[in-house]
């Protein structure tokens, strides 16, 4: 997984690509920024530490409000269940947000977090069957994951989150992302040891 791309000049115009701007207007308004992105190069047979648990992706953004935040998730080869493609649970963007954390069962990555409730649930979930090119939006509450790679290939895409640039800043002590921000700043001060501008940064900055 490469983080952050949209500081690379050539992998950012993913995110001003003209074709992209005016979806992303109607979910967040004229006023976008780019909040996270990242290419994902998924390996085969890595067995269950290559899925991503049900999760909301709210879980990994203290802003809001959340209706002004959108995925832009694109298919750089088909993808599919077999190869680790998407799964979402319609309609739940409607619903709460849920306790996030690992799960009890099978290897994960690290801040690969799920929701517990949803690790059996399967009642009505839909497996996204993309075409190379295509792209699906989607709420940062809207209950999704990626299943495991079983094939012989790799299974690449892109992903970036949008959000209105009026978007504000929420505390997170004593809630669900609390975890989640440890476990972020934890790799971030790895990643960044010898930075001595990260020296003091909080989770917010």
């Amino acid at each position: 997984k490469v983080q952050d791309f949209q500081f690379d000049d050539v992998l950012q115009t993913y995110c001003t690509n003209p074709d992209l701007v005016p979806y992303l207007k109607s979910f967040c308004g004229d006023n976008i920024k780019s909040v996270h992105t990242m290419f994902i190069n998924k390996p085969p047979h890595m067995g269950a530490s290559s899925r991503h648990p049900s999760h909301q992706d709210l879980a990994y953004f203290p802003f809001g409000p959340a209706n002004n935040i959108v995925a832009a998730w694109a298919a750089l080869e088909d993808s599919t269940t077999e190869n680790g493609g998407l799964y979402v649970f319609p309609k739940t963007h409607k619903g709460r947000f849920f306790e996030h954390s690992y799960p009890d069962v099978g290897e994960v990555n690290k801040a690969y977090f799920g929701i517990k409730e949803y690790e059996k649930f399967d009642g009505d979930r839909f497996d996204l069957q993309m075409k190379k090119g295509d792209i699906v939006f989607f709420h940062p509450l809207l209950i999704h994951g990626s299943s495991i790679n079983t094939t012989t290939r790799f299974r690449k895409s892109m992903c970036c989150h949008f959000a209105a640039a009026e978007c504000k800043y929420i505390p997170i002590e004593g809630t669900v992302q609390e975890l989640v921000a440890k476990e972020v700043m934890s790799y971030m001060y790895k990643k960044m040891r010898k930075d001595e501008s990260l020296g003091g940064a909080t989770f917010k900055d």
